[in-house]
């Protein structure tokens, strides 16, 4: 704890209650909870580089410290949150509780406990000492398709080395994982004809098409339920590919023949594999029924860190870790691999 005795228990805890009091619901802006990190950030030494979308009410934050060379360790982590509209809330979600030996609020665990505490790392390490650099990434919009991590790729502008190692401090237990599934969002619309009910002759069901559709998914499903691949292993209760369909709309009244559908559906891909064959292989096997069109709805890649990456090889063994850890879901490090980082997920909470 030598590096970080500068920040106290105290601002600490400061730091967290302040973070946690901005509501980041991902429908809202995390622009100013975002301001009020730099802010903090940059009195205590770091350089700051902010990105912004949506207008500026979105932003991805960048707080660098130490020499700008090769190396060094990246923090990441998620500004936004769910919303608590769930029941059983004993205390306001967006005021930090201390309830015997835990803290309570929305996203104390998923994921600002993890962004406080790496936010008294860079703001409490002394940059005078460092051999290699210390930067945090902070990005929006990671719980509805990791839109900010993704916007982040294409926004970086290289100002400084970013370093290749990185934790992304989801709550794992204290788990250290290096891989997760991803998640391919798609949506599938069908093209019908409407009509008077009491003349289906003169339209075409839309419904119904969909109808066919569904039956080929559910086909699809069992036949993607069969793969396996050289990370299956590492998923013993779902080793293959997982075609989930969500959410069905369509038709305006009883005596109306419809004349759109939609469905939404979800396609996790292992570790290894690619999101564009899993999209390829429904699109043909829906390709023989005629007004059907399938739309892109997020990409949210899997990511698979070698075993020998430093990263996983030294906190593993930091932990004591032995055995390789797996998650069903996506997070910021599928993004980030795609630009050559080697991240695993660690934090507290689950």
């Amino acid at each position: 704890m030598e590096s970080i005795l500068n920040i106290s228990q105290e601002q600490r805890i400061e730091v967290f209650r302040r973070l946690i009091a901005f509501d980041t619901t991902s429908a809202n802006s995390n622009a100013p909870a975002a301001d009020d990190l730099a802010g903090f950030l940059e009195d205590h030494g770091c350089q700051i580089a902010r990105f912004e979308s949506d207008g500026g009410k979105k932003v991805n934050l960048v707080a660098h410290k130490g020499p700008d060379c090769e190396g060094g360790l990246l923090l990441s982590g998620h500004l936004d949150v769910v919303p608590a509209a769930e029941d059983g809330w004993h205390s306001d979600p967006f005021v930090l509780t201390e309830t015997s030996d835990r803290y309570v609020a929305r996203g104390s665990a998923d994921m600002k406990g993890f962004v406080s505490l790496a936010t008294c790392l860079l703001a409490g390490v002394d940059a005078t000492r460092m051999k290699r650099p210390l930067v945090g990434l902070f990005t929006h919009d990671e719980e509805i398709g990791t839109i900010g991590a993704q916007m982040f790729c294409k926004q970086w502008d290289k100002r400084w080395h970013l370093p290749t190692s990185c934790i992304v401090g989801e709550p794992t237990e204290l788990n250290v994982i290096r891989m997760h599934k991803g998640h391919l969002k798609l949506r599938i619309d069908v093209q019908g004809k409407s009509a008077h009910s009491g003349y289906p002759h003169l339209g075409s069901n839309a419904i119904e098409t969909m109808g066919r559709v569904i039956s080929m998914l559910s086909s699809l499903r069992k036949e993607f339920e069969s793969q396996r691949c050289e990370t299956s292993r590492f998923f013993p209760q779902t080793p293959y590919p997982i075609l989930n369909m969500a959410t069905v709309s369509g038709g305006s009244a009883i005596n109306i023949v419809p004349d759109a559908c939609s469905l939404d559906i979800g396609i996790r891909v292992l570790p290894g594999q690619r999101s564009k064959e899993a999209m390829a292989t429904l699109s043909r096997a829906i390709a023989e029924i005629d007004g059907v069109s399938v739309s892109l709805i997020g990409d949210s890649p899997p990511f698979l860190t070698p075993e020998s990456a430093q990263i996983n090889a030294r906190l593993c063994e930091h932990t004591g870790q032995t055995e390789t850890v797996a998650a069903s879901y996506a997070s910021d490090a599928g993004p980030l691999s795609t630009m050559g980082i080697e991240s695993v997920l660690y934090g507290p909470g689950y």
